[in-house]
């Protein structure tokens, strides 16, 4: 088993925007944040979005992690979210969410990075994850993290959206 280590004490992100600066943290998803995180899904992936119940389910799943991004200077405002699990030391990568209006702020990344290093805390040799072969801004996060194409997946989100398989060896 891993050492008892609380990853967010390393992931208290700042971020500065004009004279301000904006505070962010990762922290387990709750029942309570259902809500805003479908909402946020349904914006950002209309028909192909995930449904309470889905995240409800992933929430309580032993399996699976789930976790939030939250600005602490607004009202713990939720401004994005992910989903991974592992098993037999492959971790996979099911769902990186950042909200619309908060996109372009590396906000993302960090949540991807978080997913890296508990994957590796966690004794995973491999992340998996599927990406929108449209979705340029989240292929290019994953090509710069070192995630590379394995597969092809024709109509894998819907009948006009494809997919690519990613991979990273850790």
């Amino acid at each position: 088993m891993p050492p008892e280590i609380n990853i967010n004490d390393v992931y208290q992100t700042f971020a500065m925007t004009s004279n301000k600066q904006n505070q962010y943290r990762i922290r387990k998803m709750l029942e309570t944040d259902i809500k805003t995180v479908v909402k946020i899904e349904q914006v950002t992936w209309l028909d192909e979005s995930w449904s309470s119940q889905q995240v409800f389910d992933c929430l309580n799943h032993p399996h699976w992690q789930c976790w939030t991004l939250e600005s602490t200077n607004n009202d713990n405002l939720i401004l994005g979210y992910c989903f991974q699990y592992i098993y037999k030391h492959i971790s996979h990568i099911a769902n990186l969410c950042i909200d619309p209006n908060q996109r372009g702020h590396g906000l993302g990344e960090t949540l991807l990075r978080y997913m890296i290093d508990y994957s590796c805390l966690f004794g995973a040799s491999v992340i998996k994850l599927k990406v929108n072969t449209s979705n340029i801004p989240a292929y290019r996060l994953y090509d710069k993290y070192g995630f590379r194409i394995v597969q092809f997946l024709p109509q894998y989100y819907s009948k006009h959206a494809d997919a690519y398989q990613m991979i990273l060896r850790l």
